[in-house]
């Protein structure tokens, strides 16, 4: 399984501007609605905040992982969002989010869901991965990123 089986070019979006953790859930979940990708934006979006409560998806140096399974979308969707100026996901490193791998995932693909964050975070331990994608200018520039980690 590849993160770049799962994220297409237009399930990236580049510089979003939100001055918290809940404005830049939804204006990713917004942009998800806008590529037809959720069956319900706002019942998904309202999923991914009641999972957010139940501890902070930041998973530190910059990153977050909110994510949610649900009834809106019928196969796995990932997406990746590079905010302009880092908010408080309330990791434990206390550390602003610039990067954001949204996902939902049907209610029966639990197993495949779990690879899928196990991955992203594996990938988004490195470094040098975290400023590559910081400083991409594309989303095809962000998917060859991935591809080139993942062989």
């Amino acid at each position: 399984m590849r993160i770049s089986d799962y994220l297409k070019d237009n399930q990236i979006f580049l510089d979003i501007e939100a001055a918290s953790r809940d404005a830049a859930i939804a204006a990713v979940v917004n942009k998800m609605n806008d590529q037809n990708l959720l069956e319900d934006a706002a019942k998904f979006l309202q999923e991914v905040n009641e999972r957010e409560k139940l501890g902070s998806t930041g998973i530190g140096k910059g990153v977050a992982l909110p994510h949610a399974r649900t009834k809106y979308v019928k196969a796995i969707v990932v997406t990746m969002a590079r905010l302009k100026n880092g908010v408080d996901f309330h990791a434990d490193d206390k550390q602003p989010v610039k990067l954001i791998f949204l996902l939902g995932t049907p209610l029966n693909a639990v197993g495949d869901y779990l690879k899928v964050l196990s991955k992203l975070s594996k990938i988004l331990r490195e470094d040098k991965v975290r400023k590559k994608l910081l400083k991409a200018g594309s989303a095809r520039e962000i998917i060859d990123i991935l591809k080139d980690v993942e062989e």
